[in-house]
């Protein structure tokens, strides 16, 4: 069998030459597909001219034309702009991460760019949006804060003992007790439930969570109340017929 080997790495002197030969409507084609968003910028940093990918119709960026490209920057990106024009001789500069403002004033747009020199003095910034990684981040960081909450909510239902719970004369010995197995158990589920990011959903971590916290409640509960299910079922505020299914079950894991 033959092995054809495809040179990615070659130059692109015949591609460049034959998009110069295509018609205009092409070469926007081409831009549009490789990438979300153009902008022609002048040497002033005047913007010039803008042209939006499909994913960005929704944008209004209508007073992008004719603006400086500072004030569509807030003040912590002034400096990436200062490196994307940081050297005149580089015909392409690496990707910055800009925020743009659009045309409502509390909205900006999350740009991956960069810039093009065209060699007559103007410059392409190719842009790609952030908004789905963004979004995605936002996501993460909501998750490992409700996770992270429930991990403190569980270490405080387990960790308190009420003098009321422990044994009679169980001294500090017996309460040392009780504490260390109670946050030992408490802080099992939670690594249990942090290994499980990545492997399974959220909601799938979250149930199962709380179907262990439910079964160790449970089991504390009737414990508490010297194995009698009635005494259980009233403290739990609990069906008694579920209840006692519910230890069944237990009772019957390994």
């Amino acid at each position: 069998m033959e092995l054809i080997m495809t040179n990615t790495s070659g130059s692109l002197t015949q591609v460049t030459a034959c998009i110069g030969t295509f018609p205009a409507e092409v070469v926007g084609q081409i831009i549009l597909a490789s990438s979300d968003l153009c902008i022609l910028v002048g040497p002033d940093l005047i913007v010039k001219d803008v042209v939006l990918g499909f994913a960005l119709e929704d944008i209004a960026c209508t007073t992008w034309r004719g603006a400086a490209l500072r004030k569509l920057v807030g003040p912590e990106g002034q400096r990436k702009v200062d490196l994307l024009w940081s050297d005149a001789t580089v015909e392409k500069t690496g990707w910055r991460h800009l925020n743009l403002r659009t045309d409502h004033a509390d909205a900006e747009l999350p740009l991956l760019v960069q810039r093009i020199a065209t060699g007559t003095g103007d410059s392409v910034l190719v842009c790609r949006d952030l908004r789905p990684a963004v979004r995605v981040q936002q996501q993460f960081n909501r998750a490992m804060t409700e996770m992270e909450q429930r991990r403190e909510d569980v270490v405080d239902l387990f960790s308190p003992v009420p003098a009321s719970h422990i044994p009679a004369g169980a001294g500090s010995k017996g309460v040392t007790g009780v504490l260390d197995t109670r946050s030992a158990q408490a802080d099992a589920m939670v690594r249990q439930a942090f290994d499980g990011l990545g492997r399974h959903s959220l909601s799938q971590i979250v149930a199962q969570t709380a179907r262990v916290l439910e079964e160790m409640c449970i089991r504390e509960a009737y414990a508490q109340c010297g194995h009698d299910l009635a005494a259980t079922a009233l403290l739990l505020e609990m069906d008694a017929d579920d209840l006692a299914q519910r230890l069944a079950f237990y009772q019957g894991k390994p």
